[in-house]
């Protein structure tokens, strides 16, 4: 008998591609799925027609009398669900066919392996696909956890994200579910991290996920000064969390490199939005308050410091006349 997979939606307030995300689910061919829809933004029966217009087998409805912040409403989810394995799918993204059976097969051959992750595609709004996962050079199907943490952070395979892959309900919960970022922010990362420090991670390259990102989309529309401390709050996660400090107690040098990859990766995440998707949205001395929003990283301040620099009126029309005039 196949095990559950739990396959949990939360939906807000957006319902444009609620009905594809639904439908993408309806479409694998694994035969034991536990779908949950949570609305948590109050849309009356909107979703709930949605989801009987779309799926036709069984599922689980949930509504949040008033709404709640996206990590407690994620952390529902993972309470509620039933299953042996847990998948998220943000409202707007799509599983590709054969995406369950292929990553529970994958896990499963597997047993120590503490998740499984996928080949990404990123979707348009038009359901274009304008991106994904390079596929060369390939990860190695298994990776310890540090091993997948410094391939991470050397960006080796440009893995685009992280927010839905495939991993045992009840060790997600073990390490204490979703954590309580500002906005949700790297909360998938985080947790993947957690997870899997002293474990390993299969990588499924048969298997895509498809991510959708436009201009309204979450990671383009949280706000700098969320951001900001959602990446702040991921740093004192890394020192903080009981099983990362036990790992880094049992393996101090090992875990130095990790947290030194895991850092590179917030702070060059960070440093790419405010240099080029806040410039233009923020007044400019929010801009240049939001540069020193970090703590002292060296290598994010060599980076942040000139870009300010040259960003001052006087200074940059004085570099772009000694441009010019060479």
């Amino acid at each position: 008998m196949a095990a559950t997979i739990t396959v949990a939606i939360p939906v807000y307030k957006r319902l444009t591609y609620v009905a594809q995300a639904i439908r993408s689910v309806a479409a694998q061919d694994y035969p034991a799925i536990e779908l949950i829809v949570s609305d948590n933004g109050c849309n009356g029966d909107a979703v709930l027609n949605l989801v009987r217009a779309n799926y036709p087998r069984p599922f689980i409805f949930r509504q949040n009398p008033v709404s709640v912040p996206i990590v407690p409403h994620f952390n529902q989810l993972l309470a509620a669900a039933s299953g042996n394995y847990f998948v998220l799918l943000s409202d707007d993204d799509e599983l590709a066919p054969g995406y369950l059976s292929t990553m529970v097969a994958a896990l499963e051959a597997h047993p120590d392996a503490a998740a499984a992750i996928s080949r990404v595609e990123v979707l348009d709004e038009q359901n274009r696909v304008v991106g994904s996962t390079a596929d060369r050079p390939l990860p190695p199907s298994v990776m310890s956890g540090p091993d997948w943490i410094a391939r991470w952070g050397r960006n080796e395979h440009k893995f685009v994200c992280f927010t839905t892959n495939l991993a045992r309900a009840a060790e997600l919960r073990a390490v204490g579910g979703y954590p309580n970022f500002d906005g949700g922010n790297g909360v998938d990362n985080a947790l993947l991290v957690a997870l899997s420090i002293d474990r390993s991670i299969v990588y499924c390259h048969r298997a895509i996920f498809r991510h959708r990102i436009y201009d309204t989309s979450f990671g383009k529309s949280v706000s700098v000064t969320s951001l900001a401390r959602a990446s702040r709050q991921f740093l004192a996660f890394l020192d903080q969390h009981p099983k990362l400090r036990a790992y880094a107690r049992q393996y101090p040098q090992e875990w130095a490199a990790c947290r030194a990859a895991i850092t590179r990766v917030i702070w060059t995440t960070y440093y790419g939005r405010w240099r080029q998707l806040y410039r233009g949205r923020e007044h400019y001395l929010a801009w240049l308050k939001a540069g020193f929003a970090l703590p002292f990283i060296p290598a994010y301040y060599r980076r942040v410091l000139p870009e300010i620099v040259y960003s001052l009126p006087a200074v940059g029309a004085f570099a772009r006349r000694r441009l010019a005039a060479r």
